[in-house]
């Protein structure tokens, strides 16, 4: 799988944006290594890692079937990456393990605001329906890959139906709305290689600096143009 064009010089790997960021330079990750990992949790990419743009794989159904302890080890690390980054969602992919595979982290807290277990997992996850693009809802979001002083301004679907497989390789749909529909159309641009500074103008970026526009300009218009296509399937 080729990486999004643009944005993959070897010279922004561990890339030091400021004096409070620094990017990461993450290896590509099987699913075997990743289901092995030794530390309860993965560490997480951080912008502007050239392995952030590299689409995730998708795995196949009967593979899934046939070893389903080797994804189900990688879900318990990935909802554990995604609590102790505080995130409401997470891709594989943010995490460079190469498989299509989208965390979110739904309502439903313990005492004292433990989450155990829990949480949604998508496979493979793709989107056969949306609702009407006059229905589509503006919202300000933020990424943990990226510096945190950066805010984009995005347009989501109100309304999303997503086909995937489950840990066991059992194909499931189901209808997202609201904040879950957002959150999860956040996390397929990850496993696209697709990040909110894709769905912004230059002004905007360099608004932010204009390291980050010098950055993200080659190969912007491309990625910003796969950020707005409301794709199917």
């Amino acid at each position: 799988m080729s990486f999004i064009g643009g944005v993959t010089d070897s010279l922004l790997r561990n890339f030091q944006y400021n004096a409070n960021w620094t990017g990461t330079s993450l290896p590509l990750l099987t699913v075997g290594e990743a289901a092995s990992y030794p530390e309860p949790y993965y560490p997480m990419g951080r912008w502007p890692d050239p392995i952030l743009r590299r689409p995730a794989t998708s795995f196949p159904k009967d593979a899934i079937k046939k070893d389903p302890l080797l994804l189900t080890n990688i879900s318990n690390k990935l909802r554990q990456t995604a609590r102790e980054n505080g995130a409401v969602g997470l891709a594989a992919q943010q995490c460079g393990i190469d498989v299509s595979m989208i965390f979110l982290d739904e309502p439903g807290l313990l005492g004292g605001g433990v989450r155990v277990g829990g949480g949604s997992f998508f496979i493979n996850p793709r989107i056969v329906r949306r609702s009407p693009e006059e229905d589509m809802k503006v919202w300000k979001e933020r990424c943990l890959v990226l510096p945190p002083s950066f805010t984009a301004t995005v347009l989501r679907d109100a309304t999303v139906e997503v086909q995937y497989e489950n840990l066991q390789g059992e194909t499931k749909y189901r209808t997202l709305r609201g904040e879950l529909a957002r959150a999860f159309q956040h996390e397929l641009d990850h496993d696209r290689g697709i990040l909110i500074v894709d769905h912004v103008s230059f002004d905007e970026l360099e608004a932010e600096s204009v390291v980050m526009r010098k950055i993200e300009e080659r190969g912007h218009e491309e990625r910003q143009s796969l950020a707005y296509q409301r794709f199917l399937g």
